[in-house]
């Protein structure tokens, strides 16, 4: 295995946002969440704002721990045929924290706490999970809620932070509520350790288009990519070196 790919979403309780079609219901939600998950086709899937259901998708099972955060409930699911290979912990009331030892990765499924003044209890919780996590190399993704002026503060813990491509909350494309608030803000992203890479990130910032209506699942967009393990980041370091000796 020379990489495990992931897909992240908070779904906001799955309430409907104000321009649903009239009636949208909760499991017409959870149909669409399925083919998302379908399409993507990630190793893990990290839900978080959960309402006391967790969508059915038959190429998954729901790792047999969970916890519930600020907001909502967190679950994480696995392909199944890793399913036998995760050992899994809650960790507090913000992760749900999975560790693959035979590829040297733990994946932390986190739901941060929110708001401005929620940055010491957020570094805490990256650091509680840094000094926990079993495995050499660690993937924290999520709803971290943080800002970006945070960033150099988790990477002084010892993980990096790429940005995504684009935003993974914007409220002007995505006007979820009807409350006048119009930013935009990363707070669905990912930290990780040196020994892995994370490659392929996309943002799913399109809406459906059902029955006359153009609107998201949720008031987050999805968040999807790709780690590269250390054996397959080994390697592409070894080719480097040898094309530059080639010179």
């Amino acid at each position: 295995m020379n990489s495990i790919s992931f897909l992240s979403w908070n779904l906001n309780l799955m309430e409907n946002s104000h321009v649903a079609p009239v009636g949208w219901r909760m499991d017409q939600a959870e149909s669409l969440i399925r083919e998302r998950v379908l399409l993507v086709d990630p190793d893990f899937v990290c839900f978080q704002e959960l309402p006391g259901l967790v969508p059915y998708v038959e190429t998954h099972e729901l790792i047999p721990a969970n916890t519930v955060s600020h907001c909502g409930n967190l679950a994480t699911l696995v392909r199944r045929e890793l399913l036998d290979q995760v050992e899994s912990r809650a960790v507090g009331r913000y992760a749900v924290l999975s560790a693959m030892e035979s590829a040297g990765v733990s994946f932390a499924n986190v739901h941060l706490a929110p708001g401005g003044h929620g940055k010491t209890e957020r570094l805490n919780a990256i650091e509680r999970i840094i000094s926990i996590c079993p495995t050499p190399n660690l993937v924290v993704i999520g709803d971290t809620n943080t800002r970006i002026s945070e960033t150099s503060a988790i990477e002084a813990l010892g993980v990096h932070g790429e940005l995504p491509p684009s935003p993974t909350w914007d409220s002007r494309r995505n006007r979820f509520r009807d409350d006048g608030k119009r930013y935009t803000a990363y707070f669905t992203r990912y930290f990780h350790s040196d020994g892995v890479g994370v490659k392929d990130v996309k943002v799913f910032n399109q809406p459906w288009n059902l029955d006359g209506s153009r609107f998201f699942l949720s008031d987050h967009f999805a968040l999807a990519g790709r780690v590269e393990l250390p054996s397959a980041l080994s390697r592409a370091t070894r080719k480097g070196s040898h094309s530059t000796e080639n010179y």
